[in-house]
């Protein structure tokens, strides 16, 4: 029956352009139209399917001869949609028109969809004879309309309620605007579209000038910002400052679009009038009160100042050594007092240095007392030039001179001064015409180890004086008992290192270090602190050579190794930016064997890459075995840790053994740094150094820098990277917000 009413379908659709000889050919051709169609194709009678191509039945979800005989409702989400498109349908068929529509249909799953249809009845006279159903399913196109409305409605609420004035505009013509513009320029709704913009402008002049500023920035760019404060009218004629930003809107064309933002400043311009015209009449006031009080003060700071001149004097004479210059026994206990109040505030060590001019009674005694002034002037001359301005240098009396060393590490600080001064006294003087030699017999006291007291340490100092001109004159020696005390603490410190080991008491503090070209931090030097139970922060300078000399060195070596790996870590997962951190390694870590397994394994236990780790060993770690050495070095560089000579230009490694290295960057040793300026020839050494590394492709990092100074001459000798208390001093690994903040500097 389905076939017969197929075919009854076909060919009554047919019949008026078909003889019956052609029908069966006519229904061949028709059923290939109808099984190729594009489109869903449904054929009812009496409210029930009859025929369905196979695109329309797919298209409810049905195979092609599911559909047939069913009631037309299956196809509709509920009763009411089917007859409510029934009774929209029903008089249009009737009337022998197309109906068109767009609903939402069902398919046999119960899933809806949308699909627009056209249906036509067949017989409109005869409603019996059925109804033709064109389907397409609309569903992707409709959504994407929904889409758009639903976005150009966001759009148009966005730019209706905007809190500043918006106009479209082409060809300098008002094309739309929001409400807030027309309020601004106090224009009624809706009359300012189709209008030029020179009616918002004061003059045709002002517009002019303004359309060629702005067509010149468009022109030149057409992703260019126009952006400027301007006075404009409103409908009344009443001028106002606005804020103007403009952009070209329109693609490639010859029609010239501009969305402009208008935004009313007039408070704010007025504001700024009033403030500026306070501001002028209060420096009047304040320059005419200035010039009274300026000639009222200068007859008073010049008879200060001449008081002041007359007490200075007096001062000096009481002070100061009537030959020489230099301060006198009484400042010198002063200054000395001073020194040791601040050194027990800040746990710094003070150098008390008691020095002699070997033979100098010979020389007053044969030529006399004319030439030994003149040799005690040279004398303090050369003093003067060897130590600090902070260091202050003092004649007694005769031929003897002390020197207080202020601020001091240690007792390598005294040694370093004491060398100077024999060097610097070694070179031949010259008075009235004889050349004489003055060498020094100095002895040495250092605050709080051989006294506490300036007089203690005074006496303590003269004491190891004449212990030096016992041992052959020209040269230094320490008081005795210091020595006693060293060899104790040496044995205390070392129980306790080894306790410290074991409780926790090590931290480590971070340095970082600069790069001033790009001005950021470039990565951090890690350095080891003890935290003593009893004693505070123990100098690293007090129990580093402990652990070097008894071996405890490798395990604290090895601790301070991973924790700074660790803490690098904790940084990166809190968010700071990646630096790489360096280490050093003492001499006998770097020779210790199992060195580069040990750099692996922290790697991979801390997760950390190799290129985040930098060694820095120093250049007598790699100088007692050559070529032991540069196998090592190959093999750290292998992993891919960053490989540095530490303290450079203390050492005595050669070129040829420096080009064959794998390092990548040489530190200058502080010694170098800290009298730049000061010593002319630690800053040729600095220069050679910096122009050593550039030749050998070298990254220089400059240590110990304090000063503006320091770090302008660094610059100038052409180094980029530094490190010293002018950026941070080390600090704990929580103040990382202190370690990485760029630097913001005066140079």
């Amino acid at each position: 029956m389905k076939a017969e009413a197929q075919r009854t379908w076909l060919a009554g659709t047919s019949a008026k352009n078909s003889e019956p000889a052609d029908g069966e050919q006519a229904l061949l051709e028709l059923r290939a139209i109808l099984e190729n169609a594009t489109v869903g194709i449904l054929f009812s009678k009496n409210r029930l399917l009859v025929q369905a191509n196979p695109l329309g039945a797919q298209m409810f979800g049905y195979a092609a001869d599911e559909l047939l005989g069913q009631p037309g409702r299956v196809l509709y989400p509920s009763d009411d949609a089917y007859e409510a498109l029934g009774r929209e349908a029903g008089p249009i068929l009737g009337g022998g028109r197309s109906f068109q529509t767009e609903a939402q249909m069902r398919r046999k799953d119960g899933s809806t969809f949308r699909c627009r249809m056209s249906a036509k009845a067949v017989d409109p006279l005869h409603p019996n004879a059925g109804t033709i159903w064109i389907m397409e399913d609309v569903t992707a196109q409709y959504e994407t309309e929904q889409r758009v409305r639903l976005a150009l409605a966001e759009q148009e609420m966005i730019f209706d309620n905007a809190a500043v004035g918006i106009v479209f505009a082409r060809n300098r013509r008002v094309q739309r605007c929001n409400r807030k513009l027309e309020e601004i320029f106090d224009w009624p709704a809706g009359e300012l579209p189709g209008r030029p913009m020179r009616l918002l402008y004061p003059s045709e002049a002002a517009f002019a000038d303004h359309g060629a500023e702005t067509d010149e920035i468009m022109a030149r760019d057409r992703d260019g910002v126009y952006v400027a404060e301007m006075q404009m009218k409103r409908k009344s004629g009443a001028l106002f400052w606005v804020r103007a930003t403009g952009r070209r809107a329109n693609a490639a064309g010859s029609e010239f679009d501009i969305v402009w933002i208008f935004e009313d400043v007039s408070e704010r311009r007025d504001a700024e009038e009033a403030l500026r015209r306070a501001r002028d009449e209060l420096e009047l006031r304040v320059s005419e009160r200035t010039t009274e009080l300026t000639a009222a003060n200068l007859q008073l700071q010049k008879e200060i100042f001449e008081r002041m001149q007359a007490e200075q004097r007096i001062w000096h004479v009481a002070h100061h050594d009537a030959l020489t210059g230099l301060p006198n026994r009484a400042l010198l206990h002063d200054r000395l007092e001073q020194a040791l109040a601040q050194a027990s505030r800040d746990d710094h060590r003070v150098g008390v240095m008691f020095l002699d001019l070997d033979r100098f009674k010979s020389i007053n005694d044969t030529l006399g007392h004319a030439v030994g002034d003149g040799l005690l002037k040279h004398v303090a001359e050369r003093l003067n030039g060897v130590v600090r301005a902070v260091d202050t240098v003092s004649r007694l009396g005769g031929d003897e001179f002390i020197v207080v060393l202020r601020q001091i590490a240690g007792s390598e600080d005294a040694v370093l001064v004491a060398e100077k001064i024999i060097a610097a006294l070694a070179v031949p003087l010259r008075v009235q015409s004889h050349e004489l030699r003055a060498t020094p017999s100095i002895g040495i006291s250092i605050y709080p180890d051989d006294g506490t007291q300036a007089l203690q340490l005074m006496k303590n100092a003269d004491t190891a004086m004449y212990h030096a001109k016992a041992r052959g004159r020209n040269t230094f020696q320490f008081f005795a008992p210091h020595m006693n005390e060293e060899a104790t603490r040496f044995f205390h410190l070392e129980q306790q290192l080894r306790r410290a080991l074991d409780n926790d008491e090590l931290l480590l503090h971070f340095q970082p270090l600069v790069n001033m070209t790009d001005r950021v931090v470039c990565g951090m030097e890690a350095l080891v602190r003890w935290q003593h139970p009893e004693q505070g922060m123990v100098s690293p300078a007090d129990f580093i050579p402990i652990a070097e000399e008894t071996g405890m060195i490798l395990p604290l070596g090895e601790w301070v190794l991973a924790e700074a790996l660790r803490q690098n870590r904790r940084w990166q997962e809190a968010g700071y930016h990646l630096v790489p951190v360096s280490v050093n390694l003492s001499p006998r870590q770097f020779r210790q064997k199992g060195l580069v397994e040990t750099v692996r394994r922290l790697l991979a236990e801390t997760g950390q890459p190799a290129r985040l780790l930098e060694l820095e060993i120093t250049e007598s770690s790699f100088m007692q075995d050559v070529d032991e050495a540069l196998e090592k070095l190959h093999e750290l560089a292998a992993v891919g840790v960053q490989l540095a000579i530490d303290d450079f230009g203390t050492g005595f490694s050669s070129l040829n053994h420096l080009k064959r290295f794998p390092v990548h960057k040489l530190k200058i040793d502080q010694s170098f740094v800290r009298d730049l300026g000061i010593d002319w020839d630690d800053g040729a050494i600095v220069s050679v150094i910096v122009g050593l590394a550039r030749a050998l492709n070298l990254e220089t990092v400059a240590e110990g820098v304090e000063t503006v100074d320091q770090l302008e001459m660094l610059r100038n000798y052409g180094c980029d990277v530094f490190q010293g208390y002018y950026f941070s001093r080390p600090l704990a690994a929580d103040q990382a917000d202190l370690l990485f903040r760029p630097p913001i500097l005066s140079a």
